[in-house]
């Protein structure tokens, strides 16, 4: 009770104020009509201010499930299409009309493009079907290749890695090779083992050739920047600028292949 009579003690006079003002602003409104329509433009102008802000913030918060819910749909379309690749080559089985290829839609929630080794972690792991081994790619790009998975969670040696290795194929040649970083430029991968006689031009599109069990054929990896034949080499040495840029994607997609078991016992002699 004490508490009550200091509290409108001291703050008696500004509450009556504020009461009696809110008295006058209704009577000023209530009884005469052009304070009225002044009254109700006003609130349904600020009320429009406040309703925007308050979409803008419910749609910002929504952005996260709605980038969740547009990578799922374009890892099934990436599969729907890799099937579609599968049934219209002329080398297709009918075992083969069921692409081995399909997409698990994964964010990234670490990466580097500055170290000599990078590596990128994933929020996808084996619960999803992912190994070690299985590539990753970008909607414009290869990524990388995981190198170790847990339930939850999977590591991807990228390809701005001095220790991945991709085999490309040069579409307008027909001819492949493998690319490697070198550790200097993160835009800029090498590729070599291409034949000395191959005409190769500047602007010519490079794209995984196919030749693993990793990628695909056809992602697209780059563009020729230059290239030159060392000396005393029998091999060309090309520049690829890379389609990607790793510094500001934070989307992926692993590539599972459904044979991955079997081609691997194979390959490991087991």
């Amino acid at each position: 009770m004490i508490n009550l009579l200091v509290f409108l003690t001291r703050y008696g006079g500004m509450l009556t104020f504020l009461l009696l003002g809110g008295i006058s602003l209704y009577l000023v409104v209530r009884y005469n009509q052009t304070q009225r329509e002044i009254w109700i433009n006003s609130s349904q102008y600020y009320s429009g201010v406040l309703l925007e802000k308050t979409n803008r913030l419910k749609e910002y918060s929504l952005l996260l499930e709605v980038a969740d819910s547009l990578a799922q749909e374009n890892a099934r379309l990436y599969t729907r299409l890799y099937h579609q690749l599968a049934i219209s080559s002329p080398e297709s089985t009918p075992d083969s009309l069921l692409s081995q290829f399909d997409m698990v839609p994964a964010r990234i929630i670490k990466n580097s493009i500055h170290l000599p080794n990078n590596n990128i972690t994933l929020d996808k792991g084996t619960l999803h079907g992912v190994v070690p081994g299985m590539g990753v790619i970008l909607h414009n790009g290869v990524l990388g290749i995981v190198r170790s998975a847990t339930p939850r969670f999977s590591r991807v040696m990228s390809v701005l890695n001095t220790r991945t290795f991709v085999s490309g194929t040069i579409t307008r040649a027909g001819a492949f090779g493998t690319l490697n970083w070198t550790g200097q430029d993160p835009g800029i991968l090498i590729m070599q083992e291409v034949p000395k006689h191959i005409q190769v031009q500047v602007g010519d599109t490079i794209v995984t050739s196919g030749h693993s069990a990793i990628f695909p054929a056809g992602i697209p990896i780059g563009v020729v920047r230059q290239y030159f034949v060392p000396s005393g080499s029998h091999s060309l040495h090309i520049e690829v600028k890379l389609f990607a840029d790793l510094a500001r994607t934070n989307r992926a997609y692993i590539v599972r292949n459904k044979y991955w078991e079997e081609i691997r016992q194979l390959e490991n002699g087991e």
